[in-house]
């Protein structure tokens, strides 16, 4: 009996066919609460988000494969079915979304455009270089290193944080534990998170760490909203801290219409949309991920990327 596979979500004919052709019966669905209760209750293996109520309904699931990177809301599920996420698939999209706002700020683009609106013709000063800046990566998995990656080859001073100091990628210069990432702070140009969403870093930057920031600085977040206190934000950025905070996640999210954060002075705000599957590559590159494990999943083999409970990734 072929093992029953459900892959949830609105995909395209051609990953349809692909994964058809997994050594497996294959079921496709919208989202797991459209599937038949049978599939659910023969399910091994599943692509895609699951909640503790459906759980119940998968007495045979053994894998379960994510579509994202964070998987710190899966804490609650048990020990012996292995997790995995799509980790490494949206690296390289979402450093290039940080490297766009990153000169963006620098260049005070935002300005300028908002200026053409009214036909102005003033120049800004306090324009900055990116080559020779200091940048900070809080955050070293795929999409914090691959950041760096770019910003050292257009001549940026690297710096990188991480749980624990090892494995220095070459163009990094110093690479830091937290409990070290202040005495860096004061001497950074841009400080770009791309943290997950675990308990360690909610509230990591406060007001205290702002302000152990330049006034020059460029704050980028692309991690999770609630690393930053958003309260504190408005405060230091409406008292002229910070020459700019890019922000593609806040807290919260999505963001209330008439929020201060909408209108404080110098925040670019995107609503999410760093990664996703918004550049069709993005979207390649996670299928890719999910039917490789799926593969191995099936052929008795590990899959790669599987996430520790503990740590949320």
């Amino acid at each position: 009996m072929s093992v029953k596979v459900i892959i949830s979500g609105n995909h395209t004919e051609k990953t349809i066919e692909r994964f058809k052709k997994l050594n497996a019966d294959v079921v496709f669905v919208p989202s797991l609460a459209d599937a038949d209760p049978k599939n659910l209750a023969e399910a091994e293996i599943v692509a895609g988000g699951v909640n503790p109520q459906l759980l119940e309904k998968m007495p045979k699931l053994r894998f379960v494969q994510l579509f994202s990177a964070g998987a710190n809301n899966y804490g609650w599920l048990p020990e012996q079915i292995i997790l995995a996420n799509a980790y490494g698939a949206y690296g390289e999209s979402i450093a290039e979304h940080m490297l766009t706002t990153t000169l963006m700020a620098m260049k005070r683009m935002p300005e300028y455009l908002d200026m053409q609106k009214e036909q102005g013709w003033n120049l800004l000063k306090d324009i900055d270089r990116f080559a020779g800046s200091n940048i900070l990566s809080v955050g070293m998995g795929a999409i914090g290193t691959a950041y760096l990656k770019k910003a050292d080859a257009l001549g940026a001073v690297c710096y990188g944080v991480r749980r624990s100091v090892h494995d220095k990628p070459e163009f990094v210069k110093r690479l830091v534990t937290v409990d070290e990432m202040d005495e860096l702070l004061p001497e950074m140009d841009v400080v770009a998170l791309s943290l997950p969403g675990t308990a360690e870093v909610k509230g990591m930057f406060d007001e205290r760490r702002l302000r152990l920031m330049k006034k020059s600085a460029i704050l980028l977040n692309t991690g999770r909203g609630n690393s930053v206190v958003t309260t504190d934000l408005i405060k230091v950025m409406n008292e002229g801290h910070l020459k700019a905070a890019c922000l593609d996640v806040m807290d919260p999210e999505p963001l209330p219409k008439d929020h201060p954060l909408w209108t404080t002075s110098r925040v670019y705000i995107t609503p999410h949309i760093s990664g996703g599957y918004r550049a069709g590559v993005n979207y390649e590159s996670v299928t890719d991920v999910v039917y490789r494990n799926i593969e191995l999943v099936l052929s008795g083999e590990p899959p790669v990327h599987t996430v520790d409970r503990k740590l949320g990734y």
